[in-house]
């Protein structure tokens, strides 16, 4: 599981977001853009959750409506809008498991704790040929009220009241709200009950196997990440992207180039001739670098976006 804000700063728009997600037609009212990704497979299942106790406004919302409604409460141009959570389901579950198991899952953690989510369930196809089922849900950050969105879940950082402090004498600081929507605590209690969760549905399967969502270095083990997987989901993303954006020639010229970065960095961590340091280094680039381009090209628009002045030219122009 990994969490990601839906950042205006970065050029994002939870409409956007949204339509890909669900591989709809939207329109974006802010920006007056229609995003259509009908033409986007991999979608399984789609659905929007909302709180049992919401207000009755909050029942009623289309996709559109809600995203756009988000959208327009938030008055500062570099506002966090929407959370992304991106949950990896098990693939030795049947697909109706899957959709359960994602729906109870995200229901009890988020919409019951005040939260609306647009769930969607992808399955394209993993680099080893297998399914990939994950599930993505996009979720508002505000509180509902009879009127609207109301305020946001806050916390600040204050010296720890225990008195703990650093080898230099600073105070240790720690989160004012540890039941924020926003605090790292909470997602960090939220990947633990993932993991119980999706190990019980695995259990009661008669599968042997399990998820873990602690690093190598928590489980006291010497491997090191494998970055291929990770690189393969980044790349299909960017193609899924880069497909809206440009014809097939571009398309076909810039994956090509994203593969031979690939391999290179691959062929050079596989060598063995670096350091464990080096090659964490080597591969947090390359995710970096990927999430750069994604981000240049994103989000989709009916016609090209004019380059505001001043405004750098994007890597994949040079």
């Amino acid at each position: 599981m990994n969490v990601k804000q839906i950042r205006r700063s970065a050029g994002q728009s939870p409409v956007a977001a949204a339509a890909y997600r669900a591989a709809e037609r939207l329109h974006d009212a802010r920006q007056d853009i229609t995003h259509d990704y009908t033409r986007k497979g991999g979608v399984v299942h789609k659905e929007i959750l909302v709180p049992d106790n919401a207000p009755g406004w909050a029942r009623k919302l289309s996709r559109e409506s809600l995203w756009n409604m988000v959208d327009a409460r938030e008055r500062r141009k570099d506002a966090q809008v929407a959370r992304e959570i991106r949950i990896m389901l098990p693939r030795e579950l049947d697909p109706a498991t899957r959709i359960s198991l994602a729906r109870a899952f995200v229901k009890r953690e988020f919409v019951d704790r005040g939260m609306i989510a647009d769930l969607a369930i992808h399955c394209p196809k993993a680099a080893d040929g297998k399914d990939q089922p994950h599930a993505h849900v996009l979720l508002t950050m505000r509180e509902l009220t009879e009127e609207g969105f109301g305020q946001k879940s806050r916390h600040d950082w204050v010296p720890d009241p225990t008195g703990r402090t650093h080898p230099d004498g600073r105070p240790v600081m720690v989160e004012s709200n540890a039941q924020s929507w926003n605090s790292a605590a909470f997602y960090g209690r939220i990947r633990e009950a993932w993991e119980h969760t999706a190990n019980d549905a695995l259990a009661r399967a008669g599968s042997d196997q399990r998820i873990d969502r602690r690093s190598y270095l928590e489980r006291g083990l010497s491997r090191l990440p494998e970055p291929y997987l990770g690189l393969a989901i980044h790349l299909k993303e960017l193609h899924g992207i880069m497909r809206e954006r440009f014809g097939q020639f571009q398309v076909a010229r810039h994956y090509r180039a994203v593969e031979e970065r690939a391999k290179a960095a691959l062929a050079k961590l596989g060598q063995g001739q670096v350091s464990v340091a080096e090659t964490m280094r080597t591969a947090r680039r390359y995710f970096d670098w990927i999430e750069r381009q994604a981000d240049a090209l994103a989000p989709a628009r009916d016609g090209p976006e004019p380059a505001s002045p001043g405004s750098p030219t994007p890597e994949w122009e040079r």
